[in-house]
């Protein structure tokens, strides 16, 4: 999805940590081990939400990964069974943060559906989708997560499979952060990804763990 809002993705990403230290603390973990099957877990024992995979008919199997629907008061979250592994994880933090941000929206058997391109969305609904997004990447690799990881592992396909992160969604996690974060141009915060996903990362590992967080890096 082509939108980029500072303050909607700053208004996810203190929301998204908030919510890993809420796990964090729900499941004595600390917040740099919390991933996305602990946030699934919190969803359904504290928030009560229910979880399902199915198979969708044929002409939406294409259209649709997940949705998030109000039925009799009760919330149900459904993802499309014949995604792949990474993705379903993606699409159920996706469908948590329209549960908290967007769920107020919907009357009773109103559900939002997550689309497998952008151009199922009309322009009004990119902001919220994009803000789900921003949400779901985070809560898959929360901040203290995110920097446990690149540290401990050697190598971008490593930290991947640990989040269960598919290569193109720890890359728009990474340059994400690198823009708003540490400040980069959107340019230079591409090179430093793929000096990371291609070759041996010293580069953007150096930036990554700077903490002078308030310099401008241009190219």
């Amino acid at each position: 999805m082509y939108y980029v809002d500072e303050d909607i993705y700053f208004e996810a990403s203190e929301f998204a940590n908030n919510l890993a230290n809420e796990v964090s603390f729900y499941t004595d973990l600390p917040i740099y081990r919390v991933k996305c099957m602990h946030v699934k877990k919190y969803m359904q024992n504290i928030e009560d939400v229910d979880f399902l995979e199915i198979e969708f008919e044929e002409h939406l199997t294409e259209l649709i990964i997940g949705s998030i629907a109000k039925i009799y008061g009760e919330v149900l979250i459904t993802i499309n069974k014949n995604t792949m592994y990474e993705r379903k994880w993606f699409t159920t933090m996706h469908e948590v943060a329209h549960y908290f941000f967007d769920l107020i929206t919907l009357e009773d058997g109103m559900s939002l559906s997550d689309m497998v391109t952008d151009e199922g969305y009309l322009p009004e609904d990119l902001p919220r989708e994009y803000r789900a997004n921003v949400t779901a990447s985070i809560l898959m690799a929360n901040d203290e997560a995110l920097a446990y990881a690149i540290n401990k592992f050697k190598c971008y396909r490593s930290v991947c499979n640990y989040f269960y992160l598919s290569k193109a969604a720890l890359q728009n996690r990474l340059v994400e952060h690198l823009v708003y974060v540490k400040n980069c141009t959107p340019q230079y915060a591409f090179s430093l990804v793929s000096n990371y996903r291609y070759s041996d990362g010293t580069q953007f590992k150096k930036i990554f763990f700077n903490r002078q967080d308030t310099v401008q890096i241009s190219e």
